[in-house]
């Protein structure tokens, strides 16, 4: 069938696009509820308001919309199997229970000039759960604990990073926590927050403390990279970190299972 007199291809390719592109919209901010009205008073609903496509915007008041929607919020990645967390270690899942993630990073504002953004992450194992037993009601309930110990006025708790290196095993429990902190109070606490979430009490014979003599102040050395003089990462830097995202990695699951997400770049099981 040809198409009709006057086909407006512009105005065809915006109706359809705008229809899509709606969908997923709503499918991300489905936490809003059926009856939410657009308003900018909350961020969620500021967020909604800006990435929803209408029937006046223009190219390039689309292409800004989809920019927000699946670069800065990151939609875009949200279906992809790539690497979640800190750059400095990497340990893939195995088979058998559950394992669960901390990502924390320095503020923007607080990151010198062209200086990497320090981050940090710690993880456990829910001994307690398989990839067959763990369910989506309990990954809910432990992303709700999770809120009410590392988020405060919808930020999350900050933690100062150090060279000193606290140790802290329960294998029977699922935990081998390495922290560098700079203060062993600042340590435990941390350590603490993460045995409360499955109901493990604090020993402190489990705490190992290690103290390297180098220091993580002095100036980092230099070396030359195809004719350009890079600098040496800095070793163990002192830098406040805050909480960003937990996530849950499940064996035989690609995809990890955002339970907390203060950045709202992958959306988490419960809202902040």
């Amino acid at each position: 069938m040809p198409l009709p007199e006057n086909f407006g291809t512009f105005e065809h390719l915006q109706n359809v696009y705008r229809q899509q592109f709606n969908r997923q919209v709503l499918e991300y901010f489905k936490d809003l509820g059926d009856s939410w009205e657009p308003e900018v008073n909350t961020p969620r609903g500021s967020l909604r308001v800006a990435c929803t496509m209408t029937d006046e915007d223009s190219a390039p008041v689309m292409a800004m919309r989809h920019k927000l929607f699946y670069d800065v919020l990151g939609y875009g990645r949200a279906n992809l199997a790539i690497l979640y967390g800190s750059n400095d270690e990497f340990e893939p899942p195995v088979s058998g229970h559950p394992k669960i993630c901390f990502y924390f990073s320095q503020d923007a504002e607080s990151v010198p000039n062209n200086e990497p953004r320090l981050d940090a992450e710690y993880s456990f194992r829910l001994v307690s759960e398989t990839q067959s037993t763990i369910t989506e009601s309990k990954a809910r309930t432990l992303a709700t604990e999770i809120k009410n110990l590392l988020v405060t006025g919808r930020q999350g708790i900050i933690l100062t990073k150090g060279k000193t290196q606290y140790l802290y095993f329960h294998k029977e429990k699922g935990y081998r926590l390495r922290i560098y902190g700079n203060s062993e109070s600042d340590a435990v606490d941390i350590i603490k927050k993460l045995l409360q979430l499955t109901n493990t009490a604090y020993d402190q014979d489990r705490l190992s403390v290690a103290v390297p003599k180098r220091s993580n102040t002095a100036a980092p050395e230099t070396y030359i990279v195809y004719g350009k003089t890079k600098k040496k990462k800095k070793f163990r830097p002192t830098a406040n970190v805050r909480f960003r995202y937990a996530y849950m990695e499940i064996p035989g699951k690609p995809i990890p299972v955002f339970l907390v997400d203060t950045t709202y770049r992958y959306g988490g099981l419960v809202a902040i």
